[in-house]
């Protein structure tokens, strides 16, 4: 994902240069960043919890780090 390099006072100063019918629209468009922003957070959390209850595919991947770092004590 690309990094903003916008600062948000320049955001500020585009959005107040917008004509006051198209404000509407800079609120909407910010409304759905913001649901598109948590429905990729909720869909990622989904698939962790999917992944982590694949207990064939959790095994392999200790075994995989087992070989690759050495084994781990449990303290």
């Amino acid at each position: 994902m690309r990094q903003s390099t916008i600062e948000p006072a320049v955001l500020l100063k585009e959005i107040d240069a917008f004509l006051p019918e198209y404000l509407n629209e800079v609120v909407d468009f910010a409304g759905y960043l913001r649901q598109k922003k948590q429905e990729k957070s909720l869909d990622e959390a989904g698939a962790y919890k999917e992944m982590a209850a694949d207990i064939e595919r959790e095994q392999e991947a200790s075994e995989w780090c087992g070989a690759y770092f050495g084994p781990v004590r449990n303290k």
